[in-house]
C-alpha cells in the first residue's frame, strides 16, 4: 500500500484532513476510513456543521470557488440527521425518471467541470461521510414495508459519487445484501470509478437487485472535464466485472455536450461500450443534454478557464437553468437515442430531465408503464428480477 493509502484511493483525491464529528466517533465506518488515511490529520468536532464553511464568513476567507477547491481536501465523519429516503425532486414540466434517492455522503473529490455540485455545495464545501448507516437501512426498511406493492428504485449517486470511497468505508458490503432482502427495492450504484472489488465479492449475495451504472460521455469530454475520474476504458472493464459476477449494468450519457465533431466522439463512445458489453446485460441507459443553474456560468469560468462548456448555444430556461435550444437539444438526445437504439430496440433507454415535448419527438411519445422501461418510470407493482447463475 504506498503512501499508507488504501489501495484503491488515488493519491490525488485522498483528503489530507477528516473531521470526526463526537456522534460518529465510535461508528464502524469512521474506525474503517481512519484506519485507512493513516497520513491524514485528525481532527475531532463537537459542533454539528460544515467546518469550512465557518471559515467562509471570515472577511479574510478566500473565495467561495477557492473554498469549494479546498473542500475537495477535507473529509468530515458525521452522522446525517434528517430523513434519508426521498424521491427525486425532478424539474418542473420535464418527464421525471421516478429515482428515491439516498444520500450517504455529501460531496465528491472526483473534480468534473459541469458538476452542478459546484453551485450546490458552494457553501458547504467538506466532503462529508455519514456514518450511521444502520438508521438509513432501517428508514429504507420501514418505508418499504408498508407499501409492499410499490417499487423503489433508489440510487445513492445524487451528491456524491456511489463507490468513490467504498474501499474506505466498505458500504456497499452492507446496501448489497440488504437490497438483495427486499423483493420491492432495486439498488443503483452510479460512479466514474473502477472501485468495483467489494461488489465482486458480493457475486453470489446480490440476486439481481443491485443495479452498477457508469456516467460516460465522448472522449474529449472525459479526458479535459471530469478530473481524477477513470477512462472509459477503465469503468468499462469495471463494467465487464461486474456483469460477469452477475450484476446488470446501466450507463448515462450526462451530460451530452455540444461541440465540433461531437457526433463521430459519441457514436466511438457508444460502439467502444456495446462491444464489450451485451445490451442483454443492460437496466437501462439515459441521455441528458448539459445544464446547469445561470449562477454556475461564472462559477466554471473560473474555476475551469480552458473549458470550453460555459460558452455554448444556450438560453435561460424556466426552470432558470441554462439549456441549449431546442432544435439543437432534439438533436443531441436524437442522435445519441437512434444510435443507441440501432445496437438493440429493446434496449430500455430513456431522457433525463426532458420535456413531453422532447418524448413526443423523439421516441414518439411519453414512457407508459408496461414495456421495456417500466422498471424506470413505474413506483407501482412489485417487479420480477430475474436472477442470473453465475459460474
Amino acid at each position: 500500500m504506498p503512501n499508507n493509502l488504501c489501495p484503491m484511493i488515488k493519491k490525488e483525491i485522498a483528503p489530507d484532513t477528516v473531521f470526526v464529528h463526537d456522534a460518529a466517533r465510535n461508528d464502524a465506518i469512521t474506525k474503517r476510513v481512519l484506519s485507512r488515511l493513516v497520513d491524514a490529520k485528525i481532527i475531532a468536532l463537537s459542533e454539528f456543521g460544515d467546518p469550512l464553511s465557518e471559515l467562509g464568513k471570515s472577511s479574510l476567507a478566500p473565495s467561495s470557488n477557492e473554498m469549494f477547491s479546498e473542500g475537495k481536501k477535507k473529509l468530515l465523519l458525521t452522522h446525517y440527521r434528517g430523513s434519508w429516503l426521498k424521491s427525486c425532486p425532478g424539474t418542473s414540466d420535464h418527464v421525471c425518471c421516478n429515482l428515491w434517492i439516498v444520500n450517504p455522503g455529501e460531496g465528491c473529490p472526483l473534480d468534473c467541470t459541469y458538476c452542478y455540485l459546484q453551485h450546490y455545495l458552494k457553501r458547504n464545501p467538506t466532503l462529508k461521510i455519514y456514518t450511521n448507516i444502520d438508521d438509513l437501512l432501517l428508514e429504507i426498511e420501514t418505508i418499504a414495508a408498508k407499501q409492499p406493492d410499490r417499487l423503489f428504485r433508489v440510487g445513492t449517486g445524487e451528491v456524491i459519487d456511489s463507490l468513490v470511497w467504498d474501499s474506505l468505508t466498505d458500504l456497499t458490503l452492507d446496501l448489497v445484501p440488504f437490497f438483495a432482502k427486499h423483493d420491492n427495492l432495486v439498488l443503483e450504484l452510479k460512479t466514474k470509478t473502477d472501485n468495483v472489488d467489494n461488489l465482486l465479492s458480493l457475486r453470489g449475495e446480490h440476486r439481481g437487485k443491485t443495479v452498477v451504472s457508469w456516467s460516460v460521455n465522448a472522449k474529449s469530454v472525459t479526458e479535459n472535464d471530469e478530473a481524477h475520474a477513470c477512462s472509459l476504458a477503465k469503468r468499462i472493464d469495471a463494467a465487464c466485472k461486474v456483469v460477469e459476477a452477475g450484476y446488470r449494468v446501466g450507463f448515462h450519457f450526462d451530460p451530452v455536450i455540444h461541440f465540433e465533431g461531437w457526433e463521430d466522439e459519441y457514436l466511438e463512445t457508444i460502439k467502444y461500450i456495446f462491444s464489450r458489453v451485451s445490451p442483454q446485460n443492460v437496466a437501462w441507459v439515459s441521455i441528458g443534454t448539459l445544464r446547469y443553474k445561470q449562477e454556475m456560468q461564472s462559477i466554471m469560468m473560473d474555476r475551469f478557464p480552458e473549458s470550453r462548456l460555459p460558452f455554448g448555444e444556450q438560453f435561460l430556461a424556466s426552470d432558470n437553468k441554462l439549456r441549449y435550444f431546442q432544435p439543437l437539444r432534439f438533436r443531441l438526445i436524437n442522435f445519441v437515442w437512434n444510435e443507441l437504439k440501432s445496437v438493440s430496440t429493446e434496449m430500455p433507454v430513456y431522457m433525463c430531465m426532458e420535456s413531453s415535448t422532447a418524448w413526443r419527438e423523439i421516441a414518439g411519445g411519453r414512457p407508459t408503464a408496461g414495456n421495456e422501461l417500466v422498471e424506470i418510470f413505474s413506483r407501482r407493482g412489485k417487479l420480477p428480477i430475474v436472477e442470473r447463475t453465475v459460474s
